[in-house]
């Protein structure tokens, strides 16, 4: 497995695969912001956005690759504010349903970590649904839960559900 951050360039270069993991995702139930239905340009667009805020310097896209297929990715939104640069928050861990329960969303998290590291930040930040396996993921990785949200989010069937906020100290 390579774990790489990768830049706006290579980013277009894999919309195609970034596109079908998040339709996956959503299509089976990972409560990343969106509803069912959803489409394909939907997800292109998306990532579009996505790459505006790689190409900005606001954010990181990191993916795991097998060979060379895209099989995971995860994102490190690096705070502007002035009072909060020692702070990232980490958004949409999502791995190909082929490829899931073989250690890739690890090591996208501990790649989030050393890459935040390098760039100071001492203080990450993430929310996800209660219940899931990214919740026992991230427990399982030492992230401290800091509180539960009721009723935050409505997942792609239209189901309430609620929101567990995790923080994590990272040492240099």
């Amino acid at each position: 497995m390579r774990i790489a951050v990768i830049d706006e360039a290579e980013a277009k270069a894999q919309i195609g695969s970034l596109a079908e993991i998040l339709m996956q995702s959503i299509e089976d139930g990972a409560l990343v912001g969106f509803v069912l239905p959803f489409s394909a340009e939907q997800a292109q667009s998306y990532w579009q956005e996505v790459f505006s805020s790689v190409a900005e310097g606001e954010r990181l896209l990191i993916c795991a690759y097998l060979e060379d297929k895209l099989v995971g990715t995860v994102q490190l939104y690096l705070s502007p504010e002035p009072n909060a640069l020692h702070r990232a928050e980490v958004y949409m861990l999502l791995v190909h349903r082929d490829f899931q329960r073989q250690g890739i969303g690890s090591a996208l998290m501990a790649s989030v970590e050393d890459e935040a590291r390098k760039r100071t930040r001492s203080l990450l930040l993430l929310d996800t649904a209660e219940g899931g396996a990214s919740e026992r993921l991230y427990r399982r990785m030492n992230w401290r839960e800091v509180g539960v949200v009721p009723h935050h989010f409505v997942d792609p069937f239209g189901k309430p559900r609620a929101s567990i906020y995790f923080m994590k100290h990272l040492t240099p």
